[in-house]
């Protein structure tokens, strides 16, 4: 029965709980053993002299704002500024590191410290002057706000949130932005450790350096436009190596080649020489969907040529430099050339020309898919996999004239043997001398999306008198140019995989993205300027390819022989922007040559991570508190500095020598009750000895242990019995 009766008492919860207050918390039928009439017991002060609760001025209060709040702060936003100037520390052994990790602990602790002094000031400012006080759940919240979770989901904070005990709007606002306060405390709190390891510790990555060089040697490199024309017509022939040059660039790419029997899907870079200029085609091929002996399928990419042929700029560059190249595309503004505007200083050219943006370069990306078909008396058909365009292509000789009189001329000269006569001049260069080879057609293939179409005629004895339809789709494609330490060929990277199909050449990219290549500047691509070399560069390909027992050889050497072509432009021309110079100036649609460099190292950046914003927009969160907290503090009718009840032990003994708060109930074996962590309490002058107790508030606002019985009436519900705490006046 004792233990039934034990069991309601813990969980009853008074109904009001500011009733009944001059009874005892322990015996509520009983006055209580204290109260205002009580004199208080005599107790020896010797060992505890009085002490000013707050101390008013100026100096104090920034003395104390300095040691706890600039040190966290400082270090934040210096972070901020390394952080804007991209610093580089360069070289970060193992050691250094955890030194750091040592420093953005410590960045943590003095954030923390800052946090609950900026708690512990409006609670301590709410108890002493506030005239509804401080719901009791929020007391502990700057002693726990260093581990802060099993606080942050309990009652002490939710409860004076979610159900205040006051009537008062004002002072139900009042609760609420304190608790949003603590709230944002305790995430800073929480995230601190983290976020300061994220900020403090730098990153592994190439960082960009600026070389400084003289004025006067200051030039712009550019190239004639227009670049990147997607309707191909006819500007100069380029040049056919020859026999055997062709056909030793053509070897070069036997790594790229695979077994007939393979099906794997690979990338090989190559490093290519059509031109004594050498540079890397990525080649790509994806036999895990073409598994037909007769079709295959190749992609292949290269930086412009002219990329290759730029000057050195910065001579001497240390070793471990990292090149990007880029574009500066010129504008209007540039429409009549930079020498005929009227009284355009040097100066003023050059700003012109930074005003234009900078973007990437664009390079060629050929795709190029062939398949083997064996011909009727006039009819060849075709049926890809690819799914560019229309998979099925038929040819007819009665609809098509060109492919009529192809297979027509190639069937007459079926005596064709492996290799055509050779004839040696005097310095040993062969010379080819049949004219009568037919081994390839450019086709026009209505309808079909695609850049060009060649027909090649086999005249091998495996395929023999079988033809080779091989398409070819070219586009262009932006892409991060750059050459790596120590080396000489450029490299590129593109925004999506060489085997993503749908990205390059789906329907997504536009038709009109699509380059398209005319008879005429076909024609421009095979034949050499040299008038005694009959043959071309496809014929060498076909060539290469027939005693080959590799079946994508005629669509990598396609792709990658069509990439070289359409990457080469003219030379790159170079403008001394400072002073008069006999080459024409750069105009609207020519693009400059940019070079940035960048090194290897540790160090802070922007974008070395996606989590620095995030990690800077909290750490700044927390300076933003410490910039209001001074704002208020140094207000001057709040300049006050108070460092009691600095501890959980400081606020024990104040309440320990404080009266009983009557009304809270039976609380003494704990608190069961969200709305008893909703009271509110506050610190007066209770007697006449300055002495200091905590006490409680009613729903209205007054205090409830000293409600003044006999003189002057009450106001609004505010004791007149008490004082607030003075600024400079010692207190027992």
């Amino acid at each position: 029965m004792l233990a039934n009766n034990f069991s309601d008492d813990l969980v009853q919860e008074p109904d009001d709980i500011s009733q009944d207050f001059g009874s005892s918390t322990q015996h509520p039928s009983s006055p209580s053993i204290q109260d205002s009439n009580t004199p208080s017991p005599k107790t020896p002060r010797a060992s505890e002299p009085p002490k000013k609760v707050c101390k008013p001025g100026i100096l104090p209060v920034l003395g104390h704002l300095t040691l706890f709040h600039l040190p966290p702060i400082a270090i934040t936003l210096a972070l901020v500024a390394l952080y804007s100037v991209n610093f580089r520390w360069g070289g970060v052994s193992d050691e250094q590191l955890s030194y750091l990790q040592f420093a953005a602990k410590g960045h943590e602790t003095l954030i923390i410290v800052s946090l609950a002094d900026i708690l512990m000031h409006r609670i301590r400012y709410t108890l002493l002057q506030g005239k509804r006080g401080v719901p009791l759940g929020f007391l502990s919240s700057s002693f726990l706000i260093g581990s802060p979770i099993s606080y942050f989901f309990s009652w002490e904070l939710w409860g004076p949130l979610l159900r205040p005990a006051t009537k008062s709007k004002r002072a139900r606002i009042y609760i609420q932005l304190t608790g949003i306060l603590i709230i944002i405390s305790v995430i800073i709190s929480v995230a601190a450790a983290p976020l300061s390891a994220i900020v403090i510790i730098p990153r592994s990555g190439w960082w960009h350096i600026h070389h400084v060089s003289n004025p006067a040697q200051k030039v712009a490199c550019f190239i004639e436009g227009p670049l990147w024309e997607t309707d191909l017509r006819p500007r100069y022939t380029y040049d056919s190596l020859g026999r055997d040059n062709m056909l030793q660039s053509l070897n070069q790419l036997g790594n790229a080649l695979v077994e007939e029997d393979d099906e794997r899907q690979r990338v090989t870079n190559v490093s290519f020489s059509f031109v004594s200029f050498k540079r890397t085609i990525s080649i790509a091929t994806d036999f895990s969907v073409y598994k037909d002996l007769g079709e295959s399928m190749a992609f292949a990419t290269t930086p412009m040529e002219a990329l290759q042929q730029l000057p050195k700029f910065w001579s001497g560059r240390p070793s471990g430099v990292l090149t990007r190249t880029r574009q500066k595309v010129l504008g209007d503004l540039f429409r009549s050339g930079w020498d005929t505007r009227v009284n355009l200083t040097a100066a003023e050219k050059w700003k012109e020309f930074r005003r234009d943006p900078i973007s990437r370069w664009k390079q060629p990306i050929s795709a190029v898919e062939c398949l083997r078909s064996n011909p009727t008396t006039d009819t060849a058909t075709f049926v890809f996999k690819s799914n560019i365009t229309d998979n099925k292509v038929v040819l007819n000789a009665e609809d098509n004239n060109d492919f009529k009189a192809f297979l027509k001329r190639a069937r007459e000269n079926d005596y064709i043997e492996y290799e055509a006569p050779q004839v040696f001049n005097e310095t040993g260069q062969s010379n080819e001398t049949d004219p009568h080879r037919v081994d390839y057609l450019f086709l026009d293939l209505p309808g079909s999306h695609t850049s060009a179409a060649i027909l090649f005629y086999h005249t091998d004895m495996l395929y023999r008198g079988e033809l080779s339809l091989c398409r070819i789709y070219s586009r262009w494609v932006e892409a991060d140019t750059w050459l790596e330490p120590g080396e000489s060929v450029y490299r590129s990277h593109l925004r999506a995989s060489l085997f993503d199909i749908q990205a390059h050449f789906g329907n997504s990219t536009g038709a009109g993205d699509l380059i398209i290549m005319s008879q005429d500047w076909l024609n421009t691509t095979h034949r050499s300027q040299f008038p005694n070399t009959e043959q071309s560069s496809y014929q060498y390909i076909s060539e290469f390819c027939k005693d080959l027992k590799y079946k994508d050889c005629l669509s990598v050497s396609v792709a990658a022989y069509m990439t070289h072509i359409l990457s080469q432009t003219d030379p790159a021309k170079l403008y001394h922007v400072w002073m008069s110079s006999d080459i024409r100036t750069p105009s609207t649609g020519d693009s400059i040559i940019l070079e940035e460099y960048f090194v290897d190292g540790y160090g802070y950046g922007w974008k070395s991570s996606r989590t620095i914003p995030f990690a800077f927009s909290v750490l700044l969160l927390h300076v933003l508190m410490v910039l209001i907290h001074m704002t208020i503090v140094l207000w001057p009718h709040h300049t006050w500095h108070s460092s009691s009840w600095g501890s959980f032990g400081q606020m024990m003994v104040l309440a320990l020598r404080s009266r009983a708060l009557d009304g809270l109930g039976s609380v003494g074996a704990g608190v069961s009750s969200s709305r008893t962590w909703s009271t509110s309490v506050s610190v007066r002058v209770v007697d006449g000895e300055d002495r200091l107790e905590m006490v409680l508030q009613n729903q209205k606002g007054g205090l409830s242990q000293y409600q003044e019985i006999g003189g002057e009436g009450e106001e609004e519900g505010f004791d007149r019995g008490s004082s607030l705490v003075q600024p400079g006046v010692k207190y027992h």
